[in-house]
């Protein structure tokens, strides 16, 4: 007889081992793996603590100087001291334009504020009095999904008295939001195209930075929706993107004040989009191309649903910004390339005297600075100064190809000399100037060449960001460079023809490295705004 079976039965004393020992199994299995579970999410924990303490130190609590009456919060951005907040926080020091902030060092350090956005309530300010200033990289606010998380940091209700900030903890709850704005036409503290958080933020957190788990900064904390019957933070807050903030910082780090953008156009609601229902006719919209009940597909990369949706986005741009518009008028589809207007710029009486917005001491300092910091930039771009002031001669081959249908290509073969370009003569043709403004760069501006140019605004070429910097060298027309705000590089070189007075523009692209030395290979010459010629070089030899 089978040792398990008694009148062709399975004898229960055998089933209720094997059940105990199945069990023992699971169990075994099921500790086993809320083993590897609690490591994980001990891990997880650590690393978030880690990550706060590696953020904490780039977080500022800002106070008027000499004064702990007020006071908000900020984020410092890069080595060189450099910061944001909110223009609401320091919009008591712009008369002076001094404010001190305390770190988790438990130490105030002055700081001077650079350029204001009081349309989207942000400042840049700068410290001067600390070397080792720790900082905080800037995120990509485009990439963020409703979920992910984030970490705020700053001083809520003045808390931090030992400079140590406050951290709170929540997911992105709403994307695209917009909050409207307060004084005459609702110009003054617009939050257009913002991040909404339950990350709990209160009044001090403004100025503060919004973080993704990565340790980058994603948003500026501004403001919150509050309980009627006080000024209590119920889960709903809001951020200023960091990609709309990144479009202005060239300008701000110089002290220039940038307006936002306005279309020249308004649109209207229309089966689950947008037509234009009224256009400016002198408008760069309307001289485009861009006609009453046209329907918006696009724009600016953004699909567009509702008249609300564009409103907000448009609020991100600033002034005279270039844009990519999708069109359809009727059955049919093309693309408008235009420039922005500028929306004016808010009532700020009695905000730092007669008029913040005209040059202080402080900002004329700070585009100073901000001049030599991208030529210094474009120096180490193109091969550092050691490298650079070897160069004596540059070699370059390639083939010019002509915008006009039909005419012939031609090839390019030609030897610059440093000694050649060091002198404009009054019959210097487009060439020559252009030839001799990049030897001024690579041979590192004089002190009187460099004292000629200013930052004067932001743009973008090519999807980058630019400083555009102007000034009028002696010996040279009046120029004006658009320097990458990252590495320096040249992206466009624009001047007036002395000769013909026509308006010569250069855009650079495909930047190659070789032997140390870093140039664009690819150049495309404009004249009066319409594209002349392409010229790719297949060669640049650089001689010394």
């Amino acid at each position: 007889m089978h040792p398990m079976r008694h009148g062709g039965r399975v004898q229960p004393v055998w089933i209720a081992a094997a059940l105990i020992v199945a069990s023992a199994a699971t169990l075994f299995a099921d500790e086993a793996e809320l083993a590897r579970d609690l490591a994980r999410v001990r891990a997880y924990e650590h690393a978030r603590v880690r990550l706060i303490g590696e953020c904490r130190p780039a977080t500022a609590c800002m106070f008027d100087k000499g004064s702990r009456a007020g006071g908000g919060s900020g984020v410092v951005i890069d080595a060189e001291g450099y910061g944001l907040t909110n223009f609401h926080v320091i919009a008591g020091m712009l008369k002076d334009r001094v404010g001190e902030a305390g770190f988790d060092d438990g130490k105030l350090y002055e700081f001077d504020v650079l350029g204001i956005d009081p349309t989207g309530d942000v400042a840049m300010f700068r410290l001067t009095d600390r070397a080792d200033q720790k900082f905080a990289p800037l995120g990509d606010s485009d990439a963020l999904r409703v979920g992910d998380f984030a970490l705020a940091m700053g001083n809520p209700f003045l808390l931090a008295e030992d400079y140590i900030p406050t951290v709170t903890f929540g997911i992105i709850s709403g994307l695209h939001r917009y909050q409207a704005g307060a004084g005459e036409g609702g110009r003054a503290l617009r939050y257009t195209d913002c991040i909404q958080v339950d990350t709990s933020i209160n009044p001090g957190n403004s100025g503060g930075p919004l973080f993704d788990l990565s340790g980058r900064i994603i948003g500026i904390n501004g403001r919150i929706s509050l309980e009627e019957r006080g000024r209590v933070n119920i889960g709903v807050g809001y951020a200023i993107s960091i990609n709309q903030i990144k479009r202005f910082i060239p300008a701000w780090r110089a002290g220039v004040t940038m307006k936002h953008a306005s279309a020249g156009f308004t649109v209207r609601d229309r089966d689950g989009g947008i037509i234009v229902d009224q256009i400016l006719d002198d408008s760069p919209a309307y001289l485009a191309g861009l006609r009453l009940s046209d329907r918006i597909e696009q724009f600016a990369g953004r699909a567009m649903i509702s008249a609300n949706q564009f409103g907000s986005y448009l609020g991100v741009f600033p002034e005279k910004w270039p844009v990519v518009v999708k069109v359809k008028r009727g059955e049919e589809d093309f693309e408008l390339s235009f420039r922005l207007e500028d929306m004016p710029l808010p009532n700020t009486q009695g905000m730092g005297g007669d008029n913040p917005f005209a040059p202080h001491p402080v900002t004329k300092k700070s585009n100073v600075q901000a001049v030599e910091r991208l030529i210094r930039r474009h120096c180490e771009f193109s091969g550092g100064q050691a490298l650079l002031s070897s160069a004596k001669r540059i070699r370059f081959a390639g083939i010019r190809e002509f915008a006009d249908v039909g005419r012939e290509s031609v090839r390019l073969d030609f030897d610059e000399k440093r000694s050649d370009a060091m002198t404009l003569s009054d019959t210097a043709t487009p060439a020559d100037i252009e030839q001799a403004i990049r030897w001024m760069l690579i041979s590192n501006p004089s002190e009187d060449q460099r004292a000629s140019f200013s930052v004067v605004s932001s743009d973008e070429v090519s999807g980058r960001i630019c400083a555009v910097v102007r000034g009028e060298p002696e010996g040279f027309p009046e120029i004006s460079l658009w320097l990458d705000d990252d590495d320096g590089r040249l992206m466009r070189l624009a001047f007036k023809d002395r000769l013909t007075g026509r308006e010569v523009r250069y855009e650079y692209d495909e930047f190659k490295k070789d032997d140390g030395f870093r140039f664009p290979s690819r150049r495309v010459i404009f004249f009066d705004d319409r594209p002349y010629a392409t010229e790719t070089m297949h060669g640049i030899e650089v001689l010394g």
